[in-house]
């Protein structure tokens, strides 16, 4: 089993609440691919250029899952 996270935050305890049961989940839910549809299709970039799409896209998305208002479990 392979463990992603953090483990100080609490995920590995049973929320006491149906709320923080409910934050937890919202923050879960953050974490899945986002909906937002990729461009279709054939480009013709460089190998560079198709690293840095994918580095700005994984760091839009770790800054989505790192905002200061996600709340990630119990603190």
């Amino acid at each position: 089993m392979r463990i992603v996270g953090n483990k100080n935050t609490g995920l590995d305890q049973a929320p006491a609440t149906p709320e923080e049961a409910w934050l937890r989940g919202r923050v879960l839910d953050a974490m899945l691919p986002s909906r937002v549809a990729l461009a279709r299709g054939v480009s013709r970039l460089t190998h560079a250029q198709a690293n840095a799409q994918d580095d700005a896209r994984m760091l839009e998305i770790a800054r989505t899952l790192n905002a200061p208002d996600a709340a990630h479990g119990p603190s």
